[in-house]
């Protein structure tokens, strides 16, 4: 029998027999409405992507099962870091393979589910050969997949943007900076894994959802390395967003720009609110390159996606309600469109054509707020304490994004001084 929301359930058992409960998980799955705000379903899903090998979806099901309005915790943790302490112990990948390979889109998600599982482990359970093995793997990775990513070959745009969603997961599990409290009273060693019913569905940022005081330091992720993870992730698809709005502009083929959309819009969503607090990890010039990618990224949208008026929603991010990190973001977008009297069309994955206006839209927007709220302080003043504010801006003579203020005209050529941080792939 199913165990209920509140109760812990038994611990995942690990891929020792992939058919044993398939069945039971299916029907379990097959019942469950998407999007939930209960964890329990997310971590039902991670359990049978770990019984069929799928290691990128289940960290996600784990850490969306904590960050759900209702997290499934402890349970879900446990599970969680046995899963990572697993991946550590195992042999790091091997050299990357050629990019039209078979084992391309392998390989990518073992390089990711190592790096992700490093961070969440922490640096105190890490030694100075591992923390140098992943260094040296983020920078084969960061290589490989902007090459890969521009020449349309392995993995595919929606696997790059489940893999954006886990580094940004990973970041919110994390202790805020400044320190901050965790999700709850939650019982350790299955005592009572109801806790956070009723929170974390607020319009608050999600700070600290699904965290417990049966997780210890050493169990918390990395902020700087999930973050790391994250920038050489968005920045080696940025230039494929540009190559694919140009494409759509020529040719009008509209379907590998939506792909890539799909990818990148929930992490532009998540950066409107949470880039100023969030990334502060980052070096300076490491945040000036993610800002550059995101400026990439906004300048190059279609004029269909860059229309004043409330974007309509796409089903790809409809299926993200609940997801701690999206929440604020997701909620501001509803409240501006119902501020402007427009009921939100939800756009189906098939229209390409539609989804470009959605997620770009949406991106559009986002990027706007970010730009905004770091030109004028907007943030709480915990944000900014000791740091300068997030290096987006817009420019509105030329309607365009940069990574510098707009001081006078001559700063209209920014854009172009910043991308040059991100060379054309060679042929």
């Amino acid at each position: 029998t199913d165990p209920g929301p509140t109760d812990p359930g038994p611990t995942d058992p690990g891929p020792t027999d992939p058919h044993a409960s398939a069945k039971h998980h299916t029907h379990t799955l097959s019942a469950t409405p998407r999007p939930s705000p209960v964890g329990h379903c997310y971590h039902q899903q991670a359990v049978l992507a770990r019984e069929e090998g799928v290691t990128l979806d289940a960290l996600f099901g784990y850490l969306r099962a904590l960050l759900a309005p209702e997290p499934f915790a402890p349970t879900a943790q446990n599970n969680l870091d046995r899963l990572c302490a697993e991946l550590a112990r195992g042999p790091p990948p091997a050299p990357p393979p050629p990019l039209a390979s078979r084992e391309a889109a392998d390989w990518f998600e073992a390089a990711v589910c190592r790096l992700v599982a490093s961070a969440c482990l922490g640096d105190g359970a890490a030694s100075a050969e591992d923390l140098a093995g992943s260094r040296s793997l983020l920078l084969q990775l960061s290589g490989w997949l902007r090459v890969s990513v521009a020449r349309a070959s392995a993995p595919s745009p929606k696997r790059v943007g489940v893999a954006l969603l886990v580094c940004i997961a990973a970041l919110h599990l994390a202790p805020p900076p400044g320190g901050g409290g965790g999700g709850g009273d939650c019982g350790r060693d299955g005592e009572d894994s109801s806790c956070g019913e009723g929170g974390g569905g607020s319009e608050n940022d999600g700070e600290g959802v699904g965290e417990s005081e049966g997780s210890t330091a050493s169990s918390r992720p990395s902020e700087a390395r999930a973050a790391a993870l994250l920038k050489c992730l968005f920045c080696a698809v940025a230039p494929a967003v540009q190559q694919a709005s140009q494409d759509v502009a020529d040719a009008g083929r509209d379907r590998r720009l939506a792909q890539l959309l799909g990818a990148v819009t929930p992490l532009a969503l998540w950066a409107s609110q949470h880039a100023n607090r969030r990334l502060w990890a980052l070096a300076e010039a490491d945040r000036s390159d993610f800002a550059a990618a995101l400026a990439r990224v906004g300048n190059s949208l279609p004029a269909v996606a860059r229309s004043a008026a409330a974007p309509p929603m796409s089903a790809a991010l409809e299926r993200l309600t609940g997801f701690a990190p999206l929440a604020p973001a997701l909620a501001a977008a509803e409240r501006a469109a119902r501020r402007r009297g427009a009921a939100r069309r939800v756009v189906d994955d098939s229209d390409a054509t539609g989804l470009v206006a959605a997620l770009g839209g949406s991106a559009f927007a986002a990027l706007r707020h970010l730009a905004t709220s770091s030109a004028s302080g907007g943030g709480t003043a915990a944000d900014f304490v000791g740091r300068d504010r997030f290096p987006l801006h817009w420019h509105p003579s030329t309607a365009a994004f940069a990574t510098v203020p707009e001081l006078h005209p001559a700063a209209a050529c920014a854009p172009a001084t910043r991308q040059a941080a991100f060379p054309a792939p060679p042929p």
